[in-house]
């Protein structure tokens, strides 16, 4: 059947799956994108708390089974009771923040897939000291200047230091044999920065993971950060309505809907299999002529679960869930972008997504109202005072602990701790979910649980409530479990075989931070396109090898964007 002839077919509907295939749809390529599970977005997915828990029963169940190969989510556990009110939640496998300027934006904005989803700001960022204080993060000059927890001659080596990081590195004098120094040694060296401060800036600002991580790739990392900040708001990152990225991914397959693509969801597939190669039909009895080029018939032939059609295409695209046994040395994983600028001392991530009926007490009150500041009204309010010793709500949040902040904690790692609230539309009212990541560099003990790892942050956030009368917060659900990296399916960049290049699958996301994993993917994205649009040239015989597609239309350049660079 002509309409089961696709010239691409992508397995999964993760964020990487998703923007290739709304790439390849815009270009004018028929694809049809499959997935095994009834939503989109993967492993990325965004699901309601009913989903989610099916998900993590099953993920349970999976990898107890002895037989099972290795999965990438690990010791899930989760409390017995499911809150009402289960429909209305958005929670997402892969909690992330997206920079205010990066890949994933530009492909949002150059796609138009920005319209089918909505985006805040975060509120604030914070940062967890070990005397069980809260302490808000500078995000600019005037927060800088504005704070009184910071003296003045830490306030201009600070500035110095930023005016530094935003500038170009090449060539400067103080990375001079301390490019591969520890960045929170660097800031204490060359800086001379406080330990505070340092910790401020590697965890809260840089984002880093452990407290190995080197200078010149966390100051690159940072660049962007301080980058981001100004273009939609005081803060540099935004957070996706419905879950984030699994709205997103989401989004973008609506795109490639638009452009024709076709969409399979909750069904298997039963059977991959490499079809003949034939030479191109005779006409009317006789040969084709000398001179006609030979055309190959379409390489695989897929069958679906409870599908009636074979479906035919030149090129798959897929997770290595996918890969048939049969064509398992067949495969092309793309090469992943070559940036190097992430933590290679984290084996696996234990998560943890609670949720709350209490606001989390984050940040302070305004600046310009702190306590030596407040007026004899705010002294005689008792409320009021106790309020602003103890801090105010947020709705849409980053906490930071930096390594040994916690008793209990990691001394080596940092754990960040995303909130979710009934702003981001993830929540019904005066629900917040809450997302806790800590990197670890080596798979811990098969006697050890991700929960045993991660209570003791959770119990530290649960004493953060913003209404005094509430000692401590009872979580209403919680969920636990190690994700481990997605392993590779081949070497990268290599394959037995010279018809392998038509079953490509995208390189393994790193396990990086949360501002980091929107624009890795945006950039595994655009890595896969342009492998599959030569794939499909070479097997069309369109002579364009020499001639690059764009992943998107380019955006009209920002002659302004250094004006409004905040540092």
């Amino acid at each position: 059947m002509e309409e089961c002839q696709f010239d691409a077919v992508i397995f999964g509907t993760g964020l990487v799956e998703s923007m290739t295939a709304a790439a390849l749809s815009k270009a004018g390529y028929k694809v049809a994108h499959i997935d095994v599970n009834p939503y989109y977005g993967g492993d990325e997915a965004s699901l309601s708390l009913e989903e989610f828990v099916q998900w993590a029963d099953q993920a349970s169940s999976s990898s107890s089974e002895p037989s099972s190969p290795p999965s990438r989510f690990q010791r899930v556990s989760r409390s017995p009771g499911v809150p009402p009110q289960s429909r209305q939640y958005s929670i997402c496998l892969q909690p992330a923040v997206i920079p205010s300027t990066g890949p994933l934006i530009a492909s949002l904005v150059s796609s138009g897939c920005a319209k089918y989803s909505g985006f805040r700001l975060v509120d604030c960022v914070s940062m967890y000291d070990s005397s069980g204080r809260v302490k808000s993060v500078p995000g600019s000059k005037e927060d800088i200047f504005k704070s009184k927890e910071i003296s003045l001659i830490e306030k201009r080596r600070l500035m110095r230091f930023l005016t530094f990081a935003a500038g170009d590195l090449d060539g400067r004098q103080e990375l001079e044999g301390k490019r591969d120094m520890p960045f929170v040694e660097f800031l204490k060296t060359t800086f001379t920065l406080s330990d505070d401060i340092a910790n401020v800036i590697a965890y809260s600002l840089a984002y880093c993971m452990s407290t190995t991580e080197p200078t010149l790739p966390t100051l690159r990392r940072l660049q962007r950060y301080l980058r981001s900040a100004g273009r939609y708001g005081p803060s540099p990152f935004l957070i996706g309505h419905y879950g984030c990225l699994g709205d997103i991914a989401q989004g973008f397959c609506r795109a490639a809907a638009v452009s024709g693509g076709v969409y399979i969801l909750g069904r298997k597939v039963t059977n991959i299999s490499r079809a003949l190669p034939t030479k191109t039909e005779e006409k009317d009895g006789l040969p084709s002529s000398s001179d006609e080029k030979e055309k190959l018939a379409f390489n695989y032939d897929i069958d679906l679960e409870d599908f009636p059609d074979t479906l035919s295409c030149n090129l798959i695209i897929s997770s290595p869930t996918y890969i048939p046994s049969a064509l398992k040395e067949e495969t092309l994983q793309v090469p992943p972008p070559s940036r190097k600028e992430f933590d290679s001392n984290v084996s696996c991530l234990a998560r943890c997504v609670a949720i709350l009926d209490q606001a989390l007490a984050l940040r302070t009150q305004d600046p310009q109202r702190s306590a030596p500041e407040r007026t004899e009204e705010d002294e005689e309010d008792s409320q009021t005072a106790e309020t602003a010793l103890k801090g105010v709500g947020v709705d849409t949040a980053i906490l930071v602990f930096p390594p040994s902040s916690v008793t209990g904690g990691s001394t080596a790692h940092s754990a960040t701790v995303l909130i979710n609230g009934e702003g981001s539309l993830s929540t019904p009212k005066d629900r917040w979910l809450v997302y806790i990541t800590l990197p670890l560099s080596q798979q811990p003990e098969a006697s050890i649980s991700a929960e045993v790892l991660l209570k003791p942050y959770l119990d530290a956030l649960l004493l953060l409530s913003a209404d005094p009368s509430h000692s401590l917060i009872n979580p209403l659900f919680t969920t636990f479990y190690l994700e481990n990296p997605a392993p590779p399916s081949t070497t990268p960049g290599s394959s037995l075989h010279a018809e392998s290049n038509s079953y490509l699958v995208p390189a393994p996301l790193p396990l990086v931070s949360l501002p980091d994993f929107p624009d890795e993917a945006a950039l595994n994205a655009e890595s896969t396109f342009k492998k599959a649009i030569k794939v499909l040239r070479s097997v069309s015989n369109e002579n364009k090898e020499d001639e690059e597609l764009d992943f998107w239309p380019p955006l009209p350049s920002d002659e302004d964007a250094d004006d409004d660079n905040e540092w």
